[in-house]
């Protein structure tokens, strides 16, 4: 009998965080995140909570939430987890569905504001356990309307 071991293949670690939370369609219109309505009782959950906590129902129907909504709360991190860049943004958005997101937000350390408009993005937030970027939802400010800059 061989003294050696067979080594165990380690399997590739993620690349796409929860495709149950994030829909990227591949035809190329804009991603949006996924809420879940009970068919039971009608409420509206981000992410899928089973059973519903209103009712205990344990159907849904996948709901295309808005790409856009105001920031309730943020900060800046400077010393992060292992895999991810310091220094970065995380926040609450809220949503008009009266949904509240935690995300990542995308852009410059100090340049947010509380009731901020946002809208929905999708890049990387870490790196996985094989270097690679996991990619997710994220938010960033608002366009501002062209009639709107002055």
């Amino acid at each position: 009998m061989s003294s050696e071991k067979k080594k165990k293949e380690k399997e590739p670690d993620i690349t796409f965080f929860h495709p149950d939370l994030l829909e990227v369609p591949q035809d190329g219109s804009l991603p949006y995140l996924k809420g879940y309505r009970c068919t039971r009782c009608g409420q509206l959950d981000f992410p899928k909570l089973n059973p519903c906590p209103g009712c205990w129902g344990e159907e849904f129907d996948m709901i295309p939430l808005s790409r856009q909504g105001k920031l309730y709360s943020f900060a800046d991190i400077h010393i992060g987890q292992p895999g991810m860049n310091t220094p970065y943004i995380v926040g609450y958005v809220d949503l008009p569905e009266n949904i509240r997101i935690f995300a990542q937000l995308e852009g410059e350390l100090g340049s947010f504001f509380c009731d901020q408009a946002v809208e929905l993005t999708v890049g990387p937030i870490r790196m996985n356990q094989d270097g690679l970027p996991i990619t997710s939802y994220k938010f960033k400010k608002a366009a501002v309307p062209e009639e709107r800059k002055s």
